[in-house]
């Protein structure tokens, strides 16, 4: 159930000159309201800990946080297929998931959150922090204190968005709610009414926000700014706007979304842009992740030093892998296209990709889409000057114990310049990107489709649907031809395909292929459940391929939401349950 809420607040490091926001804390607790808010310190580290509630799928849910619980939800995706067979991520996929073995359960979670911005906001009001005011810098922290509302009512907003997303109608409490019983007696607001909450206060707070807080008085990165409030409004216009969620095809809930979308890229404050470089496993001042500097990052969770994340996916065969590894899927790997813009087919152990001009049988991860092996290590991919053997009886292949069950490993998101054994081993900081700007372009570009076809543009829309995803997929990092020519049907495909593999492992397909209902076989973009992967097998210098499959997978279409937590109900009968469970 929501539980009673601790106040926990972060002891930062004082913050001076260049420090982060979110780094390196310690937590205290308090029972007394009046202890954190009389001063000025522990009311602004009290922002920070609610910042502590943003996901990451460095974890699927985000709670424990240890070498056995590193799954990512991606595992209980076709993206990818998790090591550990009875792992709770497992549990997505095989029938084993219900109101009674609620997974992801981030329902007390981010209620938790939402209750402390209320709380926040109630006791911020009218403070003036006596204790701060005769320091020399009062007027500058002032001045940063007044954004504090702001700050917080995005990250309440967010967690509605969180919640909405998973269980679709949600309670909506008002003030501060002060026991849990006032949680449990409210009930549930519809979907799209938690939408236009969400979008009201976006609108409300965008332009109270810095568009960076690189150039303020009190340098602090990791915090929400301006562009993170646009990107949430986008994203959140584009669900309401999908077939889960619009069930009668509303035009103008596609519109609404693309409006939203244009007006994140046509912002003249706006700087971002595309890195040079996708990801860069041991260089991260190159490549979009784990990059703060990146140009597309817009929001991003910050993660404490730690090598928990490359010790569960190093190959396994590397000393200090653990096998706790999500490995990508056969699936995932036939989304890539060739480098000249060709679909790859693997049909009874033999690779083609009729059309292209560049594809070679004998090597079949080259001249391919380059994201794909900055994505995912492949049998005879370098890591740590180290030639990686997935095949069968190789290195990091089977039998090995916790081997690579589809062939793949894991490398985005994965630091390469962390050493996970022996007395080198080292930690380094991780960052979850939440929003970044390649999602912004795909999704004005599917938004746009829906509502305009593949190449209409009503006055001040600054492009069309086509010309939206041709920026993901021509820009410099990337250099797959154009689309041109595509049916609005065609297009949506081309969208979908792209999503999956530029967005690929950044917790986008869950939600993606639940929010286009692509499980529903009257779907002519529908997906099968199954995971495949790879069997490669050496004949003494070439390779042989089959694909296999490797996990038989269960769906039902009451899985297209979670199920209410059913300790949940049992507390508010005005909650009742989702459709099927």
């Amino acid at each position: 159930m929501i539980r009673n809420i601790i106040l926990s607040i972060f002891l930062v490091t004082f913050f001076t000159g260049c420090d982060d926001f979110l780094d390196y804390t310690e937590h205290s607790f308090y029972d007394d309201p009046e202890t954190i808010f009389s001063t000025y310190n522990r009311t602004r580290q009290f922002l920070a800990d609610i910042y502590s509630t943003l996901p990451s799928d460095y974890d699927y849910d985000g709670i424990k946080k240890d070498e056995s619980n590193q799954a990512m939800r991606s595992a209980a995706t076709d993206e990818a297929e998790y090591v550990k067979q009875n792992h709770d991520v497992q549990k997505f996929t095989n029938g084993q998931w219900s109101a009674f073995k609620a997974l992801d359960n981030n329902w007390s979670n981010y209620y938790t959150g939402i209750r402390s911005v209320n709380l926040f906001l109630d006791q911020i009001e009218g403070r003036t922090f006596d204790d701060y005011k005769y320091n020399e810098d009062y007027e500058e922290e002032q001045e940063r204190y007044d954004k504090f509302q702001y700050e917080a009512r995005f990250l309440r907003a967010f967690f509605y968005f969180e919640l909405a997303k998973r269980y679709g109608d949600i309670p909506m409490p008002e003030g501060v709610v002060d026991d849990v019983n006032e949680i449990n007696n409210i009930e549930r607001s519809n979907f799209d009414d938690v939408i236009d909450y969400i979008v009201s206060e976006c609108d409300a707070i965008s332009e109270e926000l810095p568009v960076t807080w690189s150039n303020q008085v009190f340098v602090e990165t990791g915090r929400v700014t301006r562009g993170a409030v646009y990107a949430l409004k986008q994203r959140a216009l584009l669900y309401a706007a999908s077939p889960l969620h619009n069930a009668s095809g509303d035009l103008t809930k596609w519109e609404a979304a693309a409006t939203a979308a244009n007006a994140f890229l046509i912002n003249p404050d706006f700087a971002y842009g595309f890195d040079a470089q996708y990801y860069n496993s041991s260089d991260m001042s190159k490549g979009s992740f784990n990059n703060r500097a990146s140009s597309e990052l817009i929001f991003e969770r910050r993660d404490a030093n730690s090598s928990l994340f490359e010790k569960a996916n190093f190959p396994m065969g590397f000393e200090g892998a653990n096998g706790n590894a999500t490995c990508p899927s056969q699936n995932l790997v036939d989304a890539y296209q060739t480098s000249d813009g060709f679909d790859v087919m693997l049909v009874d152990g033999v690779w083609s990709a009729p059309g292209s001009s560049v594809f070679n049988p004998a090597n079949p991860y080259d001249n391919r889409d380059p994201r794909l092996k900055q994505t995912i290590i492949v049998n005879g991919s370098t890591w740590k000057s180290t030639t990686v053997e997935t095949f069968t009886d190789g290195a990091n292949g089977l039998p090995l114990a916790d081997a690579t069950p589809t062939g793949y490993y894991l490398k985005k998101y994965v630091r390469e310049d962390i050493t996970i054994a022996g007395s080198n081993a080292n930690t380094k900081e991780h960052a979850w990107v939440i929003f970044r700007l390649s999602e912004v372009y795909l999704n004005l570009a599917e938004a746009m489709n829906e509502a305009y076809g593949p190449t209409g543009a009503p006055a001040g829309f600054m492009m069309d649907a086509t010309t939206a995803l041709n920026m993901v997929r021509t820009r410099a990092a990337v250099g797959l031809p154009a689309l041109s020519g595509l049916s609005q049907a065609e297009l949506r495909a081309a969208i979908i395909r792209e999503r999956q593999v530029e967005l690929a492992f950044e917790d986008h397909r869950f939600w993606d292929v639940r929010r286009w209902r692509l499980f529903d076989s009257s779907n002519p973009d529908n997906v099968t459940e199954d995971i495949y992967g790879i069997e490669i097998v050496n004949n003494g210098g070439t390779f042989s391929y089959s694909k296999k499959l490797v996990d038989d997978r269960l769906w039902d279409d009451k899985m297209y939401l979670y199920p209410i937590p059913y300790n949940e109900t049992t507390i508010n009968s005005n909650l009742g349950q989702n459709p099927g469970w």
